[in-house]
């Protein structure tokens, strides 16, 4: 096959690949076109390589005072570098006109010589933009993108490193009060706050620290895909593939050390579903935090619009302001936020509790009255499982805050200002206005939201180009 680059003083074992040389000088004038044989065996390595001494012979033939080549292990790029006086020695002045020298060599006559006997060929038409079929395309862009992310050490070890100092810094402010030991507000409220800042921010991190992946890669890309190397699906699908392994291995990092440490429900079937959670809402704030940087035109701009971003969607989560306190336009950001659909598949199961205090429901048990259990403390001893059975007042009067005072005596019994006893998971749902059973609704929702933003990122890849030249 026929290679054609352009280089500039290469080193002795890279020059004697070349079995051609095409020289400039500068103004682009032709100064020698030919081969750069003959080929020599190494006494010491045993390889052939081309010794460039017709080159060398071209220059030293040309006038006697032009410098000898020394021969050996001698560079011949930097002897015709010096003899142009292009190196980084001193110029000298051999008198001779490097490109009229050219005109009247034998080179020179052979080329016009091709030149006047080339014909026109047929026209090369190739059925297919691109030489491998699409499935070696999603082969190969897979297999390097995970080559590039082995080999980014930078970009993984700094997520690994803010996950797990973000996973202690929220599990340990809560280590001597996990759920079992909730029982009122106060208790309660630290948890929440923890529970939903080790959430957001793990899954906030990997928006973040994406940004350079694509953005960093761009003047490469637009390179290859205008040589016909990929198809901007297979570019994609290889980073898309890659980033799950590594997910789910950041998650499972995660998980091992927030979820423990928290003491949140230890069944098997909610931890899976945590990580399920976890995995779903962090890829979706990745493939967010890609989509950002394939819109805009630089990786400086794509961090400033991820770290905005990020504020926006922590503010219309749910979780400083739930729905009924966002006032119109404002609620649709709260709608279309992802992180209000990762918040809400991921916390309320840590928080449920399969009967309640409230009396409309219909696993209804007395919290209050004549027909309250005698000693009530959680409505584990009636038979009720999940980790927020646990019974608490409600001092500072939030739920009648939501509800109404007759609503909180009608379900709760509390009158006055007595405060109504509840499940921790009755006083968290009202609050924030959760409904457990969405859970698994909002987790195909952060399916949804993924696909789109890969979707978005395809389109950008394909039709925008932030480089104009």
């Amino acid at each position: 096959r026929t290679i054609i680059c352009t280089i500039h003083q290469p080193s002795f074992e890279i020059f004697s690949s070349f079995d051609r040389l095409l020289l400039l000088k500068r103004g682009g004038l032709v100064v020698y076109n030919g081969d750069l044989g003959p080929v020599t065996e190494s006494a010491t390595t045993h390889q052939s390589y081309n010794s460039a001494h017709n080159m060398v012979g071209h220059f030293e033939g040309a006038n006697p005072e032009v410098p000898r080549f020394t021969g050996g292990r001698a560079n011949p790029a930097e002897y015709m570098l010096e003899v142009l006086g292009a190196g980084t020695g001193q110029a000298v002045d051999n008198g001779v006109v490097w490109e009229e020298e050219y005109k009247r060599s034998a080179m020179s006559r052979e080329t016009e010589h091709k030149l006047a006997n080339v014909s026109i060929g047929t026209k090369v038409e190739f059925k297919d933009r691109h030489a491998a079929s699409l499935l070696k395309q999603l082969w190969y862009s897979t297999e390097r993108w995970a080559l590039l992310h082995w080999r980014n050490v930078g970009y993984n070890f700094t997520r690994i490193l803010i996950i797990v100092i973000v996973s202690l810094l929220f599990s340990l402010s809560i280590v001597s009060s996990p759920m079992a030991h909730v029982f009122d507000q106060s208790a309660l409220q630290s948890l929440n706050g923890c529970i939903f800042a080790g959430v957001f921010f793990i899954a906030a991190i990997n928006g973040i620290t994406t940004v350079g992946v694509l953005g960093e890669a761009q003047v490469v890309y637009y390179k290859e895909i205008a040589a016909g190397m990929y198809h901007p699906f297979a570019y994609l699908w290889g980073l898309t593939i890659v980033e799950f392994p590594w997910m789910l291995f950041l998650m499972l990092v995660h998980t091992g050390i927030f979820y423990n440490i928290c003491q949140l429900d230890p069944s098997a079937g909610e931890v899976m579903r945590y990580i399920l959670n976890m995995f779903l809402f962090s890829t979706t704030l990745l493939y967010w935090g890609q989509m950002i940087s394939a819109l805009v035109p630089t990786t400086k701009q794509a961090s400033l619009a991820v770290g905005a971003s990020v504020g926006i969607l922590n503010l219309y989560a749910g979780f400083f302001m739930p729905e009924s306190a966002i006032p119109w336009p404002w609620k649709l950001f709260y709608y279309i936020s992802p992180a209000r659909f990762g918040l809400k598949a991921t916390m309320p199961p840590q928080f449920y509790c399969s009967k309640s205090c409230v009396a409309e429901d219909a696993n209804y048990v007395a919290c209050f009255g004549l027909d309250m259990p005698e000693g009530l403390t959680s409505l584990h001893s009636q038979g009720a499982w999940g980790p927020g059975c646990n019974v608490m007042a409600d001092i500072t009067g939030q739920v009648a805050y939501k509800k109404g005072a007759d609503w909180v005596e009608t379900n709760l019994g509390a009158r006055g200002r007595m405060p109504a006893m509840l499940t921790v998971w009755d006083y968290w749902r009202i609050t924030t206005e959760s409904v457990y059973e969405d859970c698994w609704s909002y987790t195909l929702a952060l399916v949804g939201f993924a696909v789109a933003f890969r979707i978005i990122t395809f389109l950008a890849i394909s039709y925008l180009k932030h480089i104009k030249r």
